[in-house]
């Protein structure tokens, strides 16, 4: 794993949320991408303009490409860091779900939130913590 934050410790005995904290372009040496039966990664992404973006996809290499294709190809803000969690089955309804929870701080013509990355991962959390047993 790249660097920790403070902000995403686990609980003692509990595996990790977050299995990956770094670049985009170091994210395919650490997390492979998942099967059907594994279910997909929920991504906090932060921009190199300060917002934020939710990503759920089981292949968070392709992601990083395909994003850094529609930089070129649009001019949008190149991602500056990746934190990615274990796989979930319900990826797309946690993605929802914290989508949902932080809907006051969406910035709807940029497609992305105006919230600090920590702040998100927190929320995350909370949201994969509650969804992820279910």
């Amino acid at each position: 794993m790249s660097h920790t934050r403070k902000s995403m410790k686990r609980k003692k005995g509990l595996k990790p949320l977050w299995i990956y904290d770094g670049s985009p372009d170091q994210a395919d040496l650490t997390v492979a991408a998942t099967t059907l039966t594994e279910g997909g990664y929920v991504i906090v992404i932060e921009l190199a303009n300060g917002l934020t973006r939710l990503a759920a996809t089981r292949h968070p290499a392709k992601y990083a490409t395909s994003w850094h294709q529609f930089v070129k190809r649009y001019g949008l803000p190149e991602i500056a860091r990746m934190i990615i969690s274990q796989p979930h089955l319900r990826y797309e309804a946690i993605k929802r779900g914290i989508a949902k929870a932080l809907a006051d701080h969406r910035d709807e013509d940029l497609d992305a939130y105006r919230v600090p990355v920590e702040a998100m991962a927190e929320k995350a959390a909370a949201v994969i913590e509650a969804l992820a047993g279910q």
